[in-house]
């Protein structure tokens, strides 16, 4: 530990620890954990003073007002010093860095920007507590300790932590959520300070996912038959070919592969049914959409393209997997993108069926980390259960993203707030009962997405959560006349709320 302790008995700096490259371990004597996007910050806080420095050492304790007092409160009398990330959520309901950009480019954001961008702080370890340094200790002490400070409300949370024998499917959920990495975390190893270690990794997360060749950039526009850059699309469902991006070839092996396919493929027009970037199409060589191939990339971009794409190569037809296609989001029309991000609160109400706009269209940052920390005190106890519990949430922060002009049926939309309420009833217990009463018939009625999820949110969370007692979420849906009738509840107490669906 770098500096003497402070006056106030917290020490001046504490280095943060490095991770290092590895290989996915294996066994029980790892944890792993989200590489939250974000800015690293070491929090110092003890009563009537906190300070929050970056990894460099930077004080940005200004640029987050938000956080001073939650973390203030939770100091006790001899303060502590704790790791973390501050992180703003997209419209994904995950953290995401361009969309803390706007905090982070300010000293002293102004009221209207610190509503407008909420942030949050993710605790990841705990390096000093009430008068001690605990850096010397191992790794699950020290989770011990963070665990039982209770960091579980808006803003500041602990992050959750799994057993690596569980980080297949942590793997999986990092990778719908379009987190960047995970951290494994030796049980039984000390926090170095200022150090990196090969017993805290980083481990890369970069989705894999099949796209369609629809053309060419040349190396050099004088030689239209070199092959610098492959134009990739998806099917849009409706029979056209939307781009999504573009990715370099790096090895000559992949260019001679390449070169014996794609000259014979050419055509004169692009496949494309959205338009490329006018710098893409000036020299671009089309092809027939007929040539699959699997790309490496972070996430989607707020237009729905690759970010940092790298070609994998061709799939043989035989080898096409139905459920490997990219699926990009699709954002609607004056939709804000995560660079502008919209604040969303809970108590919005539930829109009307029908409207092009969704409210309450994001997760809630309470919501996303209860979530994942009640899924990983599942893991202990109930891991299968934990399993699908987080499947099933990366599944629902998937619908979260639909755009709101965008066509979903019944049946689908049941399936999101399912989902929901599966968490909503690990959190609660007995609390939440649930009693869902929909005709199958009525599954592929079509609908706008998360009309139905919304009202439902919005009874779990104003109604029902608020008492002591708890009480029964219904969902019922009857054909009615000109289209079907869904009828959102808390069984016998208030006004349900009603949403009426035309036949297509």
């Amino acid at each position: 530990m770098k500096g003497r302790p402070s006056s106030g008995g917290l020490p001046d700096l504490v280095e943060p620890m490095q991770a290092a490259a590895g290989d996915p371990p294996s066994g029980g004597d790892w944890a792993v954990e989200f590489a939250w996007e974000g800015l690293r910050c070491i929090a110092y806080a003890r009563a009537g003073r906190v300070r929050l420095l970056t990894a460099t050492g930077r004080n940005v304790t200004p640029s987050f007002p938000e956080l001073e007092a939650p973390l203030a409160q939770s100091a006790g009398r001899g303060g502590m010093v704790l790791d973390g990330t501050v992180v703003a959520l997209g419209e994904s309901g995950f953290p995401r860095r361009r969309v803390l950009q706007s905090r982070t480019s300010t000293p002293r954001p102004t009221e209207a920007l610190v509503r407008r961008v909420p942030v949050g702080f993710l605790v990841s370890d705990v390096l000093w507590l009430d008068g001690r340094s605990t850096v010397d200790l191992p790794y699950h002490r020290r989770r011990s300790l963070l665990e039982g400070l209770g960091l579980d409300t808006t803003p500041v949370w602990s992050s959750p932590s799994f057993p690596a024998t569980e980080l297949g499917f942590v793997m999986v959920a990092a990778e719908q959520h379009g987190a960047e990495a995970l951290y494994a975390k030796h049980l039984d190893k000390p926090y170095r300070p200022g150090q990196r270690s090969r017993y805290w990794l980083r481990l890369p997360v970069r989705p894999v996912r099949q796209v369609v060749v629809g053309g060419w950039s040349p190396t050099d526009p004088e030689r239209p038959r070199s092959i610098g850059a492959l134009l990739l699309g998806v099917h849009d469902g409706a029979g056209g070919l939307r781009y999504v991006g573009r990715a370099g070839l790096r090895s000559a092996e992949d260019r001679t592969d390449l070169a014996g396919v794609l000259p014979a493929a050419e055509r004169s027009g692009s496949p494309f049914t959205t338009p490329l970037p006018a710098e893409v199409a000036r020299h671009a060589r089309w092809v027939e959409p007929r040539l699959v191939g699997r790309v490496e990339f972070s996430e989607w971009t707020s237009d729905g393209r690759l970010r940092l794409p790298t070609w994998r190569g061709l799939v043989p037809p035989e080898q096409v997997d139905e459920d490997g296609w990219a699926d990009p989001p699709v954002p609607a029309p004056g939709t804000k993108t995560e660079d502008e991000p919209a604040t969303v609160s809970a108590e919005s109400p539930a829109p009307a069926a029908g409207a092009a706009h969704v409210e309450a269209r994001r997760l809630e940052q309470h919501f996303v980390y209860n979530s994942l920390n009640t899924i990983a005190s599942l893991v202990r106890t109930d891991p299968a259960r934990a399993r699908e519990l987080l499947l099933g949430f990366a599944d629902l922060t998937r619908a979260a993203d639909a755009p709101a002009d965008a066509t979903s049926t019944l049946g689908a939309e049941l399936g999101a707030v399912r989902a929901y309420l599966q968490l909503e009833q690990a959190r609660f217990g007995k609390r939440l009962r649930v009693e869902v009463d929909v005709d199958p018939a009525l599954h592929s009625a079509p609908m706008p997405p998360l009309v139905l999820l919304a009202a439902v949110r919005e009874t779990v969370q104003q109604r029902i959560e608020p008492r002591v007692e708890g009480g029964t979420l219904a969902v019922t849906a009857r054909a009615a006349v000109g289209g079907c009738e869904i009828v959102v509840a808390d069984a016998g107490v208030g006004e349900p709320v009603v949403i009426a669906i035309p036949a297509s």
